[in-house]
């Protein structure tokens, strides 16, 4: 639709980071230091960090041999604790501030919503320096943008988060480091494009509106990869932009030390010396600048791809500690079967960097977990591909540059994704134990004793989550939190227990002394939990549904003593004058089996900050459908029954059924009154929630429930039968109706619509108050290659809804889309064809209905794939995707708006608005259409629409999240319910 929307999509990896990095002389251990929150994290310094830039510029550089200067490596993260507040970049909620004066009464105070995807931050003073991923915006010069950014945030009030400045990186920032106040990152570009209306010759960098009046197809590829370093400079509560260099090449890999950045990245042959996709480029970049100048210095190219997964996005593949003495290991060939290749280069002279060895390191995988540390190397080679399940973890002595070599090995069960540092000349190595037969892969964490290089020994292991378990500390050292006073780790993790048949998430402990290592106890909490950190005297579980606190004073046992919610899966809001009500839900089997209703005061509706007790209510079941009728809400819900299965895993396995609970939101409240279980569904979950509104959901199945007379539901069942050779047999086909005349006691019937075992019915649709369904009837066999059938309309006459009846069928062209409220025997129906399989064209049929006959009034041509059609009064709104190709096998999208007026329903006025570019229309509230912008959904067009005019665009609206779920109106206020994203209010034009 609006080409500012339909950006370049750089597809990266995110990585996330925090705890400052421990500078070193040579001698000293490469190890992190401790984090400001106080909490112990393993993990090794690879030279004070990594860094970007961009920008050759003029400043004065210093020797690696000068003294360092004064500033210090500082790593990003998730999270920052800073005096009694904490701060946490939450995917779903933007940063969410924390008063934690007293840890078992976390309460928020205040929130700064974020568009994309937070990445890590760093806060100073209550400001915060945040770097964002997923980001749609412009340049200076109006063309589209699609990176990252880093944004200031000035928290000092929570109540009132104000941005204060942003500045755009290219590509997806891989990793980041803080030295003074300039944070540097590196990112990378694939040159991928994804849109309509850019120029996909042009590739990511160059992606910018083809022309005014048209666009490409805007999916493809760029030239080349790039990796990008940049420099921002935030002091003094700004965020200024101050250099971005581009390379050729992928994989970017850096180490940062207070003066230098060692840059590492593969296929990098616009670098002088640079590399080939098999071999790695080792730049030196100057940043002994305190403004954040950086400038470049030399490179050389070694054999070995270096790997940019794995753990930190492959930062502990690099090492630059001491930043004269650059190590990398490097993948010696596309087959993982190929080896490492372990280089060491002398950068002493930054301006010649010198190959002083080459050592060829025999493994599988494709990708190795380092840990560099003074004068040693620990490695583990992918484990996976050994036939006996174990992977070696392995010693190298470094102590002589030009020729180092393997001290010392032992073999570890499982696999290997991080190492970390223990106290006292220990390790450990974390991974997946693939030797639980049947229950999946759990985490293990192994104990090794490193003090005699030549002779590494394993202490024990502890392994943890019952069937499928992972993480996050597989992935960042960040996520692994360790006391060395106490002798404790702690590990977020979340995993599958398929003898519980449930997720099992929170915090495990884990003790261990000098000599030994023993699983302790779990905290159990919700969501995918990425952190868990050290508060006062208690641990803090952080995950993007919520905060849990945590006593740990018996670490066997350890409690969960306070949980917040921090994100709902909001699927609608309902406004009513100065309150609103959401309604929440989730799916079976994540964290919770019941939805819930909650009423906010209408200025909280996006929930920037904690609210007072307000009325809730716990409505059972999940996948929730909504619908409202006066002060009652009709929540559909899919309820799950437990029913013995011979042979299942624990000895039990599930039905579901579909749930109909009235709530009574009358005076601002809400109170559960009647609800009714349908039978029980053998096919598979009811539910669901959001638009299903577009593309073949109009003529394949419609909608599932539908409302009718206000105060009943109408649920459609057809469930098809297979025999043992999956042929089809027949099918279970029923259509129930709830009567909700008594709020307190609804009441349920039934009624089969047609009996054809070869048949189909369903597209329920409501005109006025009249019900219709849509079967249809085969012409020639099912077996035929044509596979003719014709459709007719069912009425369904709810005189008596305990005894609903079929009415006559009527043969029409096509599937039912809607009809005229105030005169239910005029219908709409849409036949879809297709022009000599090409091209998609449809006729728009208005008919009367008089008994069992429909006549024709009119018909409307519609060119293109038609999406789903909105009835309001006497008009028809619709959207249709046109696609062309230019002869030069470029493909043209064009998105066109049909108002149909059919107050004439014999001489319907079709009024039509088109745009280059791709969207379908989602809904329309009043006199507004909201239709998906650009390639995604990520954004909003709004039209206008005014009698006797086509839709006239009115303005696009970045939404938070993937999708929206559904959207209420209350004045000129928009409600846009976005899951887990909450509610976002928007002001009409």
């Amino acid at each position: 639709m609006r080409p500012s929307i339909s950006f370049a999509l750089i597809v990266a990896t995110i990585t996330a980071c925090s705890s400052p990095d421990k500078d070193r002389s040579d001698g000293q251990s490469s190890f992190e230091s401790a984090p400001p929150n106080g909490s112990q994290q393993g993990g090794a310094s690879n030279g004070a960090g990594d860094s970007a830039g961009a920008g050759a510029g003029s400043a004065p550089v210093a020797s690696p041999t000068q003294p360092a200067s004064t500033r210090t490596v500082e790593e990003t993260d998730l999270y920052r604790l800073e005096g009694n507040r904490l701060y946490y970049l939450n995917s779903y909620r933007g940063l969410m501030v924390f008063d934690v004066t007293n840890p078992d009464q976390p309460a928020l105070l205040g929130r700064s919503p974020i568009f994309g995807t937070p990445v890590d931050m760093i806060v100073r003073n209550g400001i915060a320096t945040v770097v964002v991923g997923d980001w749609y915006g412009v340049l200076d010069d109006g063309s589209p943008f699609h990176g990252s950014i880093v944004r200031g945030l000035d928290a000092t009030d929570p109540t009132n988060i104000r941005v204060i400045g942003d500045a755009k990186l290219g590509g997806w920032v891989r990793d980041d480091r803080v030295v003074g106040d300039v944070i540097y990152a590196v990112s990378e570009d694939y040159g991928w494009t994804y849109g309509w209306g850019v120029d996909v010759a042009g590739g990511a960098a160059g992606a910018v509106p083809v022309s005014a009046g048209g666009g490409a197809y805007g999916y493809g590829y760029g030239s080349s990869e790039s990796v990008i370093v940049s420099s921002v400079n935030f002091a003094n509560g700004a965020v200024a932009p101050v250099n971005q260099l581009r390379f050729d090449g992928f994989n970017g890999v850096f180490n940062v030390t207070p003066n230098a950045i060692m840059l590492a990245s593969s296929g990098a042959t616009a670098v002088p010396g640079g590399a080939s996709n098999t071999q790695t480029s080792l730049l030196y970049l100057d940043i002994s600048d305190p403004a954040g100048a950086i400038v470049k210095r030399g490179s050389l190219a070694v054999a070995g791809q270096v790997n940019g997964w794995g753990a930190d996005n492959g930062r502990w593949n690099l090492d630059f500690a001491d930043g004269k003495t650059a190590h990398v290991i490097g993948q010696a060939s596309y087959d993982y079967n190929g080896g490492y290749t372990l280089s060491t280069v002398d950068f002493s002279n930054p301006d010649a960097p010198v190959l002083d060895s080459a050592l060829a390191v025999a493994g599988t995988g494709w990708s190795a977990a380092a840990r560099f540390d003074t004068n040693r190397l620990y490695l583990s080679p992918d484990g996976y591909y050994n036939d006996d399940g174990s992977t070696p973890f392995q010693v190298f002595d470094l102590t002589n540059p030009k020729a180092p070599k393997l001290a010392g090995t032992v073999a570890v069960p499982g696999s290997v994704w991080n190492i970390l540092p223990a106290p006292n000349s220990k390790m450990f190595a974390l991974g997946n134990d693939y030797q639980v037969a049947g229950e999946g892969d759990p985490v293990s964490l192994h104990y090794l004793d490193v003090t005699n290089p030549g002779a590494p020994l394993l202490l024990g292991t502890s392994t943890f989550g019952q069937g499928w378990a992972w993480t996050p500390a597989t992935g960042t050292f960040k996520a692994f939190t360790m006391d060395a006073t106490k002798g404790l780790v702690v590990l977020p993790f979340s995993g599958w227990d398929p003898t519980g048949q449930g997720y099992n998430n929170g915090l495990q402990l884990i003790q261990f002394t000098p000599t030994t290592v023993t699983t302790a106890g779990t905290a159990h909490t919700k969501g995918y939990v990425e952190r868990g950190i050290f508060v006062g005297s208690r641990l803090v579980s952080l995950s993007d549904l919520s905060l849990a606190v945590v006593d740990y004073t018996n670490p066997m046992t350890p409690k969960v003593m306070t949980e917040l919610t921090l994100a709902r899966n909001v699927i609608t809001a309902q406004p009513n004058g100065n309150s609103v009500a959401e309604i929440s839900s989730d799916w079976f089997d994540n964290d919770t089996t019941s939805s819930q209703v909650r009423v906010l005061p209408i200025a909280n509706a996006e929930e920037a900050a904690d609210t007072a007790a307000v009325p809730t209510v716990n409505v059972d079941g999940v996948g929730a459908q909504v619908f409202t009728n006066g002060q009652y809400t009709y929540i559909v819900t899919s309820v799950r029954i437990d029913n013995a299965c011979p042979g299942s895993i624990g000895g039990g396995c599930y039905q579901g059924a579909q749930q109909v609970q009235v709530v009574d939101l009358a005076n601002g409240g809400a109170v559960l009154r009647g609800k009714i279980q349908l039978p029980p569904d053998t096919w598979g979950w009811y539910g669901g929630w959001g638009w299903e509104g577009f593309w073949w959901y109009d003529w394949w199945g419609g909608d599932g429930i539908v409302q009718v007379e206000g105060d009943a539901l109408a649920f459609r069942r057809w469930e098809p039968t297979y025999d043992a050779n999956g042929n089809y047999v027949d099918s279970d086909s029923q259509l129930f109706v709830v009567d909700l005349a008594n709020p307190d006691a609804p009441q349920v019937a039934s009624t089969v619509v047609q009996t054809d075992p070869q048949g189909w019915w369903g597209d329920m649709k409501v005109v006025g108050d009249t019900l219709y369904t849509t079967h249809y009837e085969w012409i020639d066999s099912p077996n035929d290659t044509q596979g003719w059938v014709r459709y007719y309309l069912d009425s369904i006459d709810l005189g008596d809804r305990s005894h609903p009846r079929v009415g006559n069928k009527v043969n029409v062209p096509g599937v039912l889309v809607g009809g005229d409220a105030s005169d239910p025997s005029i219908v709409y129906t849409i036949d879809y064809r297709w022009d000599d399989g090409q091209s998609a064209i449809n006729d728009f049929d208005v008919l009367r209905i008089h008994g069992s006959k429909a006549t024709l009034l009119s018909h409307t041509t519609i060119h293109g794939w038609v999406g789903s059609t909105f009835v309001s009064g006497k008009t028809a709104y619709l959207s249709a995707q046109q696609y062309t190709e230019d002869g030069n096998s470029i493909t043209q999208s064009q998105v066109d708006l049909h108002a149909i007026d059919l107050t004439t329903p014999a001489h319907p006025h079709d009024r039509v608005a088109s745009d280059h570019g791709w969207g379908w229309l989602l809904g329309v509230v009043g006199d507004r259409m909201l239709v998906t912008s650009g390639w995604g959904d990520q954004a909003l067009d709004v039209y206008h629409l005014v009698d006797g005019k086509a839709p006239q665009f009115e303005q696009t609206i970045r939404t938070r999240g993937w999708s929206v779920n559904g959207v209420s109106r209350q004045g000129n206020t928009l409600f846009l319910s976005s899951g887990y994203w909450g509610v976002q209010k928007v002001s009409l034009q």
